[in-house]
């Protein structure tokens, strides 16, 4: 891990920022999922913790009424080894109906990402800047601080608000979605609103909790348009903020990546970590080795790695994930690079990956 700041120590001694590895995990919504999940919290030595990602319409079906059963069961499993958790609401497309119902406007597009299972799919978003989504989501993150935040064990938010698929900024972005936001107006002024809205609306519904927030390109904007997310985050909320990519790959060095740029860039001022872009247990090309990926958090100075729910419960992966960033940060960037380059591991733009 990298020395922190002075800003960054007071931070330490103030809040509980996510150190080590952690993975993500889908809120488990029946008696199955949840038996398999409890088995693999039971199970798990080498994690730190487990962001749950949660469908907004999986907590409330219509205003007002809320269901946290699932996630109630869910939490309680955690409690059971103390384990911490991140809690990571997703609007986007899983945005309530009843949102809609009421009058808010929406955004139609198409699924273009082919390793989703829905691609070419029709589906639906709210615009960020309605009044009606605003009120509604508030509402939602208010009563989600209300039943969560003085939990010792809830680390961590997500700072989501203007999202599509992913708690990601990503929205849609096609040449036809960019004309389709271009009459909206002024969609640059209007979201960095809703970014310094939201990020307020999390922090006081969670104020003892990291503020995570997971940076991605916004439609055709510059990545200057994050810096001034990144800037407002930290002018607020300094001591508990925390930078995320979820790109990190191992098929090449990240460097000249616009995500992983922006986290080298303010790396000695904030928090900061990264998700696997896929997953590890099974060689693939769109993920990449594993040493590769460690090389590039250590050059980061990652102070999380959040891997794909496959990989975090899976013992050997876990164990080998831990073992090799460590190994990685005990050398440092120069030396760990030095050697894989030795042993014929150092990989560049994908050039070796047939081998994996």
């Amino acid at each position: 891990m990298h020395a922190l700041s002075l800003q960054g120590a007071a931070a330490a001694d103030s809040y509980p920022l996510r150190t080590g590895l952690w993975t993500t995990q889908r809120l488990p919504n029946d008696t199955a999922s949840m038996k398999t999940f409890a088995a693999n919290v039971a199970a798990s030595r080498d994690l730190t913790g487990i962001s749950l990602h949660i469908p907004w319409s999986g907590l409330e079906k219509e205003s007002g009424e809320f269901d946290f059963h699932f996630l109630d069961d869910t939490i309680a499993i955690l409690r059971q080894k103390h384990f911490k958790y991140q809690l990571c609401l997703k609007p986007g497309t899983d945005t309530p109906s009843f949102v809609y119902a009421a009058g808010a406007h929406s955004f139609t597009t198409h699924i273009t990402n082919p390793h989703r299972p829905n691609v070419g799919a029709k589906v639906t978003i709210p615009i960020p800047w309605d009044p009606i989504y605003e009120r509604e989501f508030s509402l939602m993150i208010k009563e989600l601080g209300a039943r969560y935040a003085n939990d010792p064990l809830c680390v961590s938010v997500v700072l989501t608000c203007a999202n599509y698929l992913s708690a990601e900024m990503h929205l849609p972005k096609t040449r036809a979605d960019l004309e389709n936001w271009s009459e909206l107006g002024d969609y640059g002024a209007k979201l960095l609103a809703v970014y310094q809205k939201y990020t307020d609306d999390w922090a006081k519904a969670f104020p003892r909790q990291e503020l995570c927030l997971h940076i991605s390109k916004v439609l055709d904007l510059p990545p200057d348009f994050c810096a001034k997310v990144v800037d407002y985050c930290l002018k607020s909320y300094s001591q508990r903020f925390a930078l995320q990519s979820c790109q990190l790959n191992g098929r090449r060095e990240d460097t000249g990546m616009m995500t992983y740029d922006l986290i080298l860039r303010y790396r000695d001022r904030t928090h900061h970590g990264f998700q696997s872009l896929a997953g590890l247990t099974n060689h693939n090309e769109r993920m990449g080795s594993m040493e590769m990926a460690a090389l590039n958090l250590v050059h980061a100075t990652a102070d999380y790695w959040e891997l794909w729910n496959g990989d975090g419960f899976n013992l050997s992966t876990c164990a080998a994930a831990n073992k090799t960033w460590k190994e990685a940060r005990d050398l440092g960037y120069q030396s760990y690079k030095s050697k894989l380059i030795a042993e014929g591991k150092y990989l560049d733009d994908g050039s070796k990956l047939s081998a994996l």
